[in-house]
């Protein structure tokens, strides 16, 4: 029996601040694609022509969804082609593979169900319809009375069920998504190196009427670079230059659709550069990165996910990191990675300091949030939604969501400059911002 698939957010999204803040946890991308993106190729290989199943995120983030292949946040909770469905319940920072994803949908984990929870909360859940109603109802419960129950314990109502018989695991942080790169990058080519198309559908991305045939939402596919390399893989009209250096020692270079390298740049796999990206003159990419659709790259950047139509076009260290959309870093913008006692990173994401366990770990920063030239930041720091960052001082290791300055005694950015300035950014892109995105940037401030 093929499961019914529920995607879901809960309060473990806090722990992928500041992206967390404006997407929901399943649209966070780790190796070439998120999660919810993995579920919907799966889920068209094993039902062809049928909906991918059912999203669940916080209200105001509803109509902010471009994909068309699920019921978004139903009214009477999860649906399935009969009653006699099983439902199997995926957090958004589950960091489950498509081989172990397409196990788990067919039911090879176990016939009468698991719950796989970790310190976080629940991870995933292989439940019956009545179980699943259940459930939904514990979930809509705490996002009506999130503020008074920050953490939801929809795991501990579920009957007690053995783990699952296949691996699953979730990711903790945001500083986890650097380490699972890597990994990721090498399961994701092997599943779609066999010319498998696939298309983007970004959250909260809208073309302009002129833009009505985006580059980002026509369906692609991947081709072996056999004479540049078995490792490489390119998409359609991919431009690289005399003078490019790859290096797949370690892995694949990913070169997605529309792609242009500029002359003498040095790329190491493994390394994805997704759709109508260009890396500029000199550039040095080092591997487990990812980028997003339409990135400007330059200068160093080494062990970073960027997310998508992000600028760091010029010089700089960029290390560790992880970034969200519609961020431009100004020139020489760079970011330490690395204590000077080489002890672990301690990182504040808005509820406290914790100790992330890692030697190395950089800049997390929101969506919209911008730099001045030679902007530094300390190792593991932290910048809030549609921050600006100027002035020439380090900023402290957590910037609040709109600080214009990035101090602790700066002002706060006005909301509604903030949301003139992210549509003029959106529509240099081919893109514009929906009524919905301005409620959100709002609801933000």
């Amino acid at each position: 029996m093929v499961r019914s698939v529920v995607v879901f957010e809960d309060h473990s999204l806090d722990n992928f601040r500041p992206l967390a803040l404006s997407v929901p946890a399943y649209e966070i991308r780790w190796g070439m694609f998120n999660l919810r993106e993995r579920v919907e190729l799966v889920t068209s290989d094993l039902s062809p022509g049928s909906g991918a199943g059912t999203l669940l995120c916080r209200s105001s983030l509803e109509l902010l969804h471009t994909c068309d292949r699920w019921h978004i946040n139903p009214e009477n909770g999860p649906l399935g082609k009969t009653d006699q469905d099983r439902f199997l319940w995926l957090n958004g920072r589950c960091a489950s593979q498509f081989a172990e994803i397409s196990e788990l949908i067919k039911g090879a984990s176990s016939d009468g169900g698991f719950v796989c929870t970790d310190e976080h909360g629940l991870v995933a859940a292989d439940l019956s319809a009545k179980e699943s109603h259940e459930l939904w109802q514990s979930w809509c419960h705490w996002q009506n009375q999130a503020q008074e129950e920050p953490r939801w314990l929809g795991g501990q109502i579920l009957p007690s069920l053995p783990d699952p018989a296949i691996s699953v695991s979730g990711l903790g942080y945001i500083w986890d998504i650097v380490p699972a790169t890597s990994e990721f990058l090498h399961q994701d080519i092997s599943y779609v190196s066999d010319g498998k198309p696939y298309s983007r559908r970004p959250f909260g991305v809208f073309p302009t009427e002129e833009n009505s045939d985006a580059y980002w939402l026509r369906e692609t596919s991947l081709i072996q670079a056999v004479e540049a390399g078995d490792k490489i893989w390119l998409g359609a009209d991919v431009k690289i230059a005399k003078g490019t250096a790859f290096d797949t020692s370690k892995g694949p270079i990913i070169l997605d659709s529309g792609v242009t390298i500029m002359p003498h740049c040095f790329l190491e796999g493994p390394l994805y550069v997704g759709p109508g990206s260009t890396i500029k003159a000199g550039a040095t990419i080092y591997g487990e990165s990812s980028f997003g659709i339409g990135n400007r790259l330059s200068g160093e950047i080494g062990e970073s996910t960027f997310s998508d139509f992000a600028n760091k076009q010029h010089d700089g260290f960029i290390g560790h990191a992880v970034l969200g959309s519609w961020v431009n870093l100004g020139a020489m913008t760079t970011c330490s990675d690395l204590k000077n006692n080489y002890g672990d990173v301690r990182m504040d994401l808005g509820s406290g300091t914790v100790n992330t366990g890692l030697r190395f770990v950089g800049l997390m920063m929101g969506d919209h949030a911008k730099t001045a030239i030679g902007t530094l930041f300390n190792t593991g720091t932290c910048v809030g939604f549609a921050s600006n960052i100027f002035g020439g001082v380090m900023p402290p290791k957590f910037v609040c969501n709109y600080s214009w300055g990035g101090l602790p005694d700066s002002p706060s950015y006005e909301v509604e400059k903030a949301i003139e300035t992210a549509a003029i950014v959106m529509s240099r892109r081919g893109c514009r911002l929906s009524e919905q995105g301005k409620d959100l940037m709002r609801i933000l401030a």
